[in-house]
């Protein structure tokens, strides 16, 4: 057994890596279990659970839940792993209960209602204050039942790398203030530092398509990806996301989500050519669409592609969901009006003029795609592409135009875990000592299902802090 060394400025039983909501629930399930916990946090704390706009998933338990969640693997979790996380998950509002929050059901459930077993996904949220969203109640919930039992957490401290004795994890090397903070793990460590949803290089090294920008916590550097890279850990589920399409500005280092009022619009390529059904489009699978490579051309021809609308529909609300991801700040005018005259959204007299204004590279080939367009609406079907009757309508009168980006909302990918929640390495043996949580190293791994992320926040969490605190201490 590993013992420990005279380095530490601080020593506890169960070291947490990263504050938001994995992090916070590891900290209260290793802190209620008899550990002393510590948590480092090198921003504030809140992460992408603070910014979530709505629930968490809750499973019904039973085999077929199991089909649902093994269908949207695609092969990419073992059954083991998936059988932990629906034990765990499906007791999330228990957690909740626990922690004196109150619930509500929010449907609908499955993200994939006609895959068998989609019955069973469950979504819930926080009972908050008025004019709170699910992520910022949940958020309170969390973080104020930390602090009701005077976990320590320790802001604006950077994890540097986790310190090892022989084939054990036995603390972490930190910086705050501009110095060496060294904390010694008796029993473990909690990964959950998060994705790496702002970090260019690995976007560039590991998902489909470039660029790709992010609604969500600008922390997200991967830095927890790299930590357990240095002890040897296996990575799994790198290439996963969950992408919508958005809107960047260069004002704004994060991105703005694109939700349309109505169905007066049309997204076409760098072409001018309709590629999708606008309106069947998951949500969360909309970068699917879009990360097609064109060898000819070497490039992708829809990174970035083109929503274009009408006088009408410019009209009838924002082209984005107001109060969403790291942006809520901002206040996008009803009207979009405001982000006209910012430049935002180009404005012209018709598709050839539209097209010279975004940039799209055949002006006469927009035209022609609106005209076709025009005439399905005017059918009734839309033979190209599949969109409903109820869902085409024509375009005219002023034109309007913004570059569409794949945006996400988090990455997957991180170090592999057992479904015990420990971190192995490459062969697959256990990294001893070390535990992962929430969206670093997530168990989707291909398709996801609305209110994933925050329902294995939870469920990832409390099991490797429980988990940790079991752990017989280094001498």
């Amino acid at each position: 057994m590993a013992t420990m060394p005279n380095l530490w400025d601080e020593e506890a039983d169960v070291v947490v890596l990263g504050y938001g909501g994995a992090g916070a629930a590891a900290a209260i399930s290793a802190h209620d279990a008899g550990a002393k916990v510590v948590v480092i946090e090198k921003e504030l704390g809140g992460g992408n659970t603070r910014l979530a706009t709505l629930t968490f998933l809750c499973p019904i338990k039973g085999p077929a839940a199991k089909e649902y969640l093994h269908a949207l693997s695609f092969g990419t979790v073992q059954e083991e792993t998936i059988d932990a996380f629906i034990e765990w998950s499906s007791k999330n509002i228990d957690f909740i209960r626990e922690l004196g929050g109150e619930v509500e059901v929010c449907p609908p459930g499955p993200t994939f209602p006609k895959f068998r077993g989609s019955e069973t996904m469950m979504r819930y949220q926080v009972k908050g204050k008025e004019g709170e969203l699910g992520g910022e109640s949940l958020w309170r919930l969390l973080s104020q039942n930390v602090k009701r039992r005077d976990i320590q957490v320790y802001r604006q401290t950077i994890a540097r790398r986790l310190v090892t004795s022989g084939d054990e994890i036995i603390g972490v090397e930190a910086e705050r203030e501009g110095g060496r903070f060294g904390i010694g793990a008796r029993k473990g460590v909690v990964l959950s530092t998060g994705g790496f949803e702002y970090n260019e290089e690995m976007k560039r090294e590991y998902l489909f398509g470039y660029p790709i920008y992010a609604f969500g916590h600008s922390g997200n550097q991967g830095e927890g990806v790299k930590m357990a890279q240095d002890v040897g850990a296996a990575l799994w589920h790198m290439k996963a996301v969950a992408a919508p399409m958005g809107y960047k500005f260069p004002e704004y280092e994060a991105a703005f989500i694109m939700r349309m009022s109505g169905y007066g619009f049309i997204i076409v390529d760098q072409w001018g050519r309709r590629f999708c059904n606008e309106t069947g489009l998951e949500h969360y699978s909309m970068w699917m669409e879009v990360t097609r490579f064109d060898p000819r051309g070497l490039k992708y021809s829809r990174i970035p592609c083109y929503l274009v609308f009408d006088e009408e529909t410019r009209l009838r609300g924002p082209i984005t969901r107001v109060g969403h991801g790291a942006n809520r700040g901002y206040k996008w005018s009803r009207d979009n009006s405001a982000e006209i005259e910012r430049g935002w959204i180009v404005s012209a007299k018709n598709p050839v003029e539209l097209a010279r204004e975004l940039g799209i590279e055949s002006e006469q080939e927009l035209a022609k795609t609106m005209a076709v367009y025009n005439e399905a609406c005017r059918k009734g079907s839309d033979e190209e592409l599949g969109r409903s009757a109820e869902s085409l309508l024509e375009l005219g009168g002023r034109l309007y135009g913004v570059a569409l980006w794949p945006c996400l909302l988090n990455t997957q990918g991180g170090p592999k875990r057992s479904p015990r929640g420990e971190i192995v390495d490459v062969w697959g043996r256990i990294i001893k000592r070390l535990y992962g949580a929430g969206e670093l190293g997530s168990i989707w791994g291909f398709l996801y299902q609305s209110g994933g992320n925050l329902g294995e926040c939870l469920a990832s969490g409390r099991m490797a802090g429980l988990r940790a605190a079991s752990e017989p201490p280094v001498c």
